[in-house]
């Protein structure tokens, strides 16, 4: 999905989220994944939070996942954003506690709900090569 309208901040790819930005531009949510303790990691980083190890490798997930909170930004302030919009923290379905942070695109901020069923959805920044992966609501 592209918007042209908007103008947001573009995120930068470093090593550590190479695999999750290549993966949104190909429309895949791609989280890291210790190749010792199979843990997932994100935001993405270097070294297995839970066994310390340096074994991180990108791996295609789901995309499916609850809102674990939200918050709605009623003050202009932030580029590209036109309050109100909800920012969601939406908890992932392949671990508990794996959690990643978007935008739901089509669910207006009064109807936002935790507990709700998300999946991802991903939006091209207009002017750049940048995919970002967000959030949409599962259908039943």
């Amino acid at each position: 999905m592209t918007r042209p309208e908007l103008c947001r901040p573009v995120p930068v790819a470093d090593d550590a989220s190479a695999a999750y930005w290549a993966g949104a531009r190909e429309h895949r949510l791609v989280i890291m994944r210790c190749g010792d303790c199979a843990f997932y990691v994100h935001p993405p980083r270097a070294v297995c939070p839970r066994c310390q190890q340096e074994t991180l490798v990108g791996e295609e997930v789901s995309g499916r996942g609850t809102i674990y909170s939200y918050h709605v930004m009623h003050l202009p302030g932030v580029p590209g954003f036109t309050p109100p919009y909800a920012v969601a923290v939406v908890e992932l379905a392949e671990q508990p506690g794996l959690f990643a942070v978007g935008n739901v695109l089509d669910c207006p901020p009064e109807e936002m709900a935790t507990g709700m069923a998300v999946r991802v959805t991903f939006e091209e920044l207009a002017g750049s090569d940048m995919t970002l992966p967000q959030w949409s609501r599962e259908q039943a």
